[in-house]
């Protein structure tokens, strides 16, 4: 929010900047508090009383100590209780759609495969069909490059070990030795891409999506049929995807999103 908006009410502000930095610490002092957000103590201290009268703030009776209680967890908790990642992601899909004109897909990790849990089609002629429940494997595909270069490290390398272990050796050493080195490059760039590497005549493109953890919960991608699939479209295509997965990630509470290594 810009500090010099029209609509911006210095107080409310004011009071953020104090819940804020009272997550960081279970127990703050008043004047700790007033030097840490740079706002005088009186301020701070009416600022408290009406936060504990609201019953967002307590006060130790031995320590004269203040901290927040539990109710914003619990108004967080009923928000991701009756919001899906599926709706909060919906309109931005919907709006990536008809910007790029190719049909998006949101997935998730399930094991060793990418299920599409929202999508929304194009409607030219040539495209992919698939549903929403549909499934395709992790290695190799854009969505699967994505998830694996922004999970944990150690679950994702479990990941790969049991990728390896269900190619029944087809997926050898010099195979994943160049798969992980692609997984590298999607952590640099933050888009991972197939040139048909999955399905014959598609090509794809995914960005992932964070939630308030900073953890990764889904992709979001743009299928292209191959002969749509120019310099162009995928240059579009990557910047329009890179936008929208930054907003929802954003809007399901995330501290940041990532910037593209080297702009």
């Amino acid at each position: 929010m810009a500090k010099d908006a029209y609509y911006t009410i210095g107080s409310v502000v004011k009071v953020f900047a104090v819940i804020e930095q009272m997550t960081k610490q279970s127990k703050w002092e008043l004047a700790e508090l007033s030097r840490a957000v740079g706002i005088p103590k009186t301020t701070v201290h009416r600022f408290l009383l009406t936060l504990q009268d609201l019953g967002y703030v307590i006060q130790s009776d031995e320590e004269s100590a203040y901290g927040l209680t539990f109710k914003l967890f619990k108004m967080g908790s009923l928000v991701t209780g009756h919001t899906s990642i599926q709706d909060v992601a919906r309109p931005y899909g919907k709006r990536l759609l008809e910007a790029v004109g190719e049909t998006v897909n949101l997935c998730v990790c399930s094991g060793t495969e990418m299920v599409v849990v929202d999508r929304h089609v194009t409607k030219q002629a040539l495209r992919q069909d698939s549903i929403v429940g549909h499934s395709f494997p992790i290695y190799l595909s854009a969505s699967g490059k994505v998830s694996l270069a922004f999970m944990d490290s150690m679950k994702a390398g479990s990941l790969l070990e049991n990728i390896r272990k269900e190619s029944d050796g087809k997926i050898g050493p010099s195979e994943m030795a160049d798969f992980i080195k692609e997984i590298e490059a999607v952590r640099e760039n933050i888009i991972g891409y197939d040139n048909e590497e999955i399905y014959q005549g598609v090509c794809c493109t995914a960005v992932p999506v964070f939630d308030c953890n900073d953890d990764l919960v889904a992709t979001f991608g743009v299928s292209v049929p191959s002969a749509r699939f120019t310099p162009g479209k995928r240059e579009m295509a990557s910047r329009e995807l890179y936008k929208a997965a930054e907003q929802v990630s954003l809007r399901l509470g995330a501290s940041s999103y990532p910037p593209v290594k080297g702009k």
